[in-house]
């Protein structure tokens, strides 16, 4: 079973995520704060994590930066309202692997659908895209 960490500090956007994904059998968990977040990102193992930047305590880009230390390859996506081109490009740069936007007209289904795409084993069209991508020869 994949494993979500939401860290989200509104519990009407954190607790309708959660009870989707956990209908389509994900599990996850809520953090309402940067440093809560953190601290269960520490203590257990999470396959995804859906990140909110504004946040009480570490805001999410603190949040971010610290994940990244840990482990540099846990997918993070970005779930915000905030859609400034300039953060968006510096959380790319940090490593996020999505960003959307929850704000108005935001659809819980498609959410949901992103982060099952993201949790979604390889399959062997993409591995075979992969190895044909490869150089012939490594130097």
């Amino acid at each position: 079973m994949s494993t979500v960490l939401i860290i989200e500090d509104e519990a009407a956007t954190a607790a309708p995520v959660k009870e989707a994904l956990e209908m389509d059998g994900i599990q996850a968990d809520i953090a309402s704060d940067g440093n809560i977040g953190l601290k269960l990102f520490r203590e257990r193992d999470y396959d995804l994590i859906l990140l909110d930047l504004k946040l009480p305590g570490l805001t999410g880009e603190e949040v971010l930066s610290e994940i990244r230390k840990g482990d540099p390859f846990i997918t993070v996506i970005v779930y915000t309202n905030y859609s400034n081109f300039a953060d968006i490009k510096r959380l790319t740069n940090m490593g996020i692997d999505g960003y959307i936007n929850k704000g108005p007209g935001a659809d819980l289904n498609e959410l949901v659908t992103a982060i099952e795409d993201k949790l979604a084993p390889i399959d062997e069209n993409d591995l075979d895209a992969l190895f044909r991508d490869l150089p012939r020869k490594l130097s």
